[in-house]
C-alpha cells in the first residue's frame, strides 16, 4: 500500500491533494490521506486525476466528509463496494494548479513557496526554502542555506514578507533556526 511520503505522481502543472490509504465499511468509502486535512476542497465533490500505484491515470470525482477520530473519509463516484475501494487504495489524488481555488491574502499554497529564496530582513539571502512540512499546528519552512539546512516556523511575526513576484520571502532574524 503506498503511503503519504512516497514520491509524488504530479506533472509541475498540477498538485498533489493526498492519497487514498484505505477502505472504510462495505458500501465503497475509502480513508484518504490529505496534505491539508482542514481542506474543504473536495467536500462538495470534485473531479481531479487518481494516479495508481502502477502509474497509470484516470479522472475520478471524490468527495470527501468527515470521519470519527480526525479521519476523512471520501466516496469515489461509479465506487459501490468495498472491492472497487480496495482497487483504488495507494492512488494519489492530483488536480490541476490552475484549478484550485483562489486564496486569501497572506494565504499561500506549498507549491508556490517551494523555491523561494530567503532573505533575512535588511540582509541577505541565506537560502532556498525546499520543503514546507505541515505535520502540526504552524507549518514549518525547511530551508537549504550554505551553512546547511534551517527551519522557519510561519508565523506572522517570523515572516516579514513574501513576494512571490520577486520569488523571495524575507523573514526575521528570530525567525532564522538552524537545525545542527
Amino acid at each position: 500500500m503506498a503511503g503519504p511520503r512516497k514520491k509524488s505522481s504530479a506533472r509541475p502543472d498540477e498538485v498533489s491533494l493526498g492519497w487514498i490509504v484505505g477502505v472504510f465499511g462495505t458500501s465503497g468509502e475509502v480513508r484518504l490521506h490529505m496534505h491539508n486535512r482542514e481542506s474543504d476542497l473536495l467536500k462538495e465533490g470534485l473531479s481531479l486525476i487518481l494516479v495508481d500505484t502502477e502509474g497509470r491515470r484516470c479522472e475520478a470525482h471524490i468527495r470527501s466528509r468527515s470521519g470519527a477520530g480526525g479521519r476523512v473519509l471520501g466516496t469515489i463516484d461509479g465506487v459501490a463496494d468495498r472491492e472497487g475501494a480496495r482497487a483504488a487504495m495507494g492512488s494519489e489524488m492530483i488536480l490541476a494548479k490552475a484549478d484550485l481555488p483562489e486564496t486569501e491574502d497572506d494565504v499561500y499554497y506549498h507549491h508556490q513557496l517551494v523555491g523561494l529564496s530567503v532573505r533575512l530582513k535588511g540582509g541577505d539571502v541565506v537560502g532556498v526554502l525546499t520543503e514546507v512540512q505541515g505535520a502540526g499546528p504552524v507549518d514549518l519552512w525547511i530551508v537549504q542555506g550554505d551553512e546547511g539546512e534551517y527551519f522557519v516556523p510561519a508565523l506572522a511575526e517570523m515572516i516579514v514578507q513574501v513576494d512571490l513576484d520577486a520569488g523571495e520571502v524575507v523573514v526575521t532574524e528570530d525567525g532564522w533556526k538552524s537545525s545542527s
